[in-house]
C-alpha cells in the first residue's frame, strides 16, 4: 500500500531535535520506518545549509533539503547549492541602518558563512550550535571541530560597507536584542516596508529574508519539480517560520511544544519534542501499519 503522504518535511529546532538539540533513537526509528515504506524525507529549517545537510545525511534523507527559511535548496547527498534567493543590497542597507539606530544586533548569512561586524562570545559559538549532537560526546569545539569547521564566522567590519561591495550573496539576516519590546517594534515597522519576509524565532530575535521567500515557497517548488501534490505532503513544525508551511501542506502537524498560533494553523498536534513528537506523528499519521 502506497503512502498517503509521500513527502515529510521537518523543521529542526523544537521539532526534529529534542531540548538538547539531539535526534533521539525513537525519532530515528520512526523516520527509518517511514523511509522503508517508500517515503520521501526532507528538512525545512532556518539553519545553515551545512547544518541541514549534516542532519539530513544522519537520517538518510532522500530529496533536496531546505535551509535558511527557504532561501536555499541544497542537494541531500553533496550539500551543494541547487537554488538560492539572495537579499538585494538596496533593501539590506536600510535594514542594517535601522538596526544600528535602534541599538539592536544584526548579522548576515551567506551560504555557510556568518558575516558579523566583529567577533563576540555569542557569534563565535554559532558554528558549534549547528552540529549534529551525539549523546556520548560533550558539546565542545574539540569534539565537534570537523563539523563546526563547515561553517565560518567572518568579521567584516561595517556591515553596510560589506553589503555595498556586493562581493558575497546574503540569504538571511537575524536581528537580536535583549529587549523584547524593541524586537516587537522593529518587526512591526519592518512589516510596513513590505520588502521582506519576517519571522519571529524567539522573544528576542527575528529572521529577515527576501520578499516571498519562505519554507512553504521552497517546499512548494520542490514538490512541483517532483510531481508531488500538496495533499501528499506532511509538514511538522513549532514556530512562526513554520506556519505557512503547515497551512499549505496536506497534513500540517504542530509540535506539542509549539506556540498556540502554530497549533491553530495545523490540522493535528503531536507530542512535544521532549516526548518524541516527530516519532508519534509518524507512527500515528504517516506510515501504514
Amino acid at each position: 500500500m502506497s503512502l498517503r503522504h509521500r513527502l515529510l518535511a521537518l523543521d529542526m529546532d523544537g521539532t526534529l531535535l529534542d531540548a538538547d538539540k539531539r535526534i533521539t533513537d525513537e525519532v530515528r526509528r520512526a523516520l527509518a520506518a517511514y523511509l522503508g515504506q517508500g517515503g520521501l524525507l526532507t528538512i525545512a529549517s532556518g539553519r545553515f545549509p551545512a547544518s541541514v545537510w549534516m542532519h539530513g545525511r544522519e537520517l538518510n534523507m532522500n530529496v533536496p533539503l531546505i535551509a535558511l527559511n527557504g532561501a536555499v535548496v541544497l542537494d541531500e547527498q553533496s550539500g551543494e547549492q541547487l537554488q538560492g534567493t539572495a537579499m538585494a543590497a538596496d533593501s539590506l542597507l536600510p535594514l542594517i541602518r535601522l538596526a544600528r539606530e535602534r541599538g539592536a544586533y544584526i548579522h548576515l548569512y551567506g551560504y555557510n558563512e556568518l558575516y558579523v561586524e566583529r567577533l563576540n562570545e555569542m557569534n563565535a559559538r554559532w558554528p558549534l550550535a549547528n552540529v549534529v549532537v551525539f549523546p556520548d560526546r560533550e558539546l565542545t569545539e574539540s569534539n565537534y571541530r570537523e563539523q563546526a569547521n563547515l561553517i565560518r564566522v567572518i568579521p567584516v567590519g561595517d556591515l553596510a560597507t560589506f553589503v555595498g561591495s556586493g562581493l558575497q550573496p546574503v540569504y538571511k539576516a537575524t536581528v537580536i536584542s535583549d529587549q523584547p519590546g524593541l524586537i516587537d517594534r522593529l518587526t512591526e515597522e519592518l512589516a510596513e516596508w513590505n520588502v521582506f519576509t519576517l519571522t519571529r524565532t524567539g522573544r528576542r530575535r527575528f529572521d529577515v529574508n527576501a520578499h516571498s521567500v519562505s519554507k512553504r515557497t521552497a517546499l512548494e517548488r520542490l514538490c512541483q519539480e517532483r510531481g508531488i501534490k500538496t495533499k501528499e505532503v506532511a509538514a511538522v513544525g513549532d514556530y512562526d517560520n513554520d506556519i505557512d508551511m503547515l497551512q499549505w501542506a496536506g497534513l500540517g502537524i504542530a509540535m506539542g511544544n509549539a506556540e498556540e498560533r502554530v497549533k491553530q494553523a495545523a490540522r493535528v498536534v503531536t507530542d512535544s519534542n521532549r516526548e518524541n513528537g516527530v516519532a508519534s506523528a509518524v507512527w500515528h499519521h504517516l506510515i501504514n501499519q
